[in-house]
């Protein structure tokens, strides 16, 4: 299943919110690495990571996601769990348990309309059974970083919007005003005095095109052998 991202920026107040996140949960569950990843197929981005001198996968890491338990948790949209990839034949040849990490508790983070963002996930280099503890708390923080993302994706089509508009109202011309216009030529005065035709008049000042015909009545006068339709 090939996964639907985007691009938005997340600004960079969210950013630091973020990493007090994953600060935070690396201190009360007392594991080597918490991590937002964020997916960029084929690749996926360490987003935020705990700023610990142990910790194996420092923000801005960028590696192939093929195969690792990140993947698993964003294609599914749901929770992926590992205690011992060691002893798990799904698992046992994978990637990350090649680089040393046996166990791994991941969620996945979905923008609003439900596309995929990212992960946010703990690993282990040792085997972790993930009690109820690890589970209520990643929950809760899913929910709280899961609210950014919906705050991110407002501002996102607010500013959409207000571009949008703004090239409305850039090309838009609107006549206003008392129009002097002669009462046999239909000739109309623009304001530097001098007299245009009115269709003239009115297509440097608006967005409105001119095609000629001729009325009725006008042919009557003009053509009185020819019967116009």
């Amino acid at each position: 299943m090939e996964l639907e991202t985007r691009n938005t920026a997340i600004p960079d107040d969210i950013m630091e919110r973020w990493q007090r996140v994953v600060d935070a949960l690396s201190k009360l569950l007392s594991v080597p690495c918490v991590m937002i990843n964020r997916i960029h197929p084929p690749d996926l981005e360490i987003f935020r990571s705990n700023r610990d001198s142990g910790n194996p996968f420092p923000a801005g890491t960028l590696m192939p996601m093929a195969g690792v338990y990140c993947e698993a948790a964003a294609k599914r949209k749901k929770k992926v769990q590992v205690s011992d990839a060691r002893k798990e034949p799904a698992w046992s040849d994978s990637p990350t348990v090649k680089a040393g990490i046996v166990a791994y508790l991941g969620y996945p983070l979905l923008w609003p309309d439900g596309q995929i963002f990212g992960t946010l996930c703990a690993v282990d280099t040792r085997e972790n059974k993930w009690g109820k503890k690890y589970d209520s708390l990643f929950h809760a923080f899913k929910d709280t970083l899961e609210a950014h993302l919906m705050l991110v994706d407002t501002l996102d089509q607010l500013e959409k919007k207000n571009r949008d508009l703004e090239h409305a109202l850039n090309e838009v011309k609107t006549l206003r005003g008392l129009l002097p216009i002669c009462s046999s030529c239909k000739k109309v005065r623009d304001d530097r005095g001098y007299w245009e035709q009115i269709e003239v008049y009115i297509s440097q000042h608006s967005e409105a095109k001119f095609s000629h015909g001729i009325c009725p009545d006008c042919g009557k006068k003009l053509f009185p052998d020819i019967k116009l339709k």
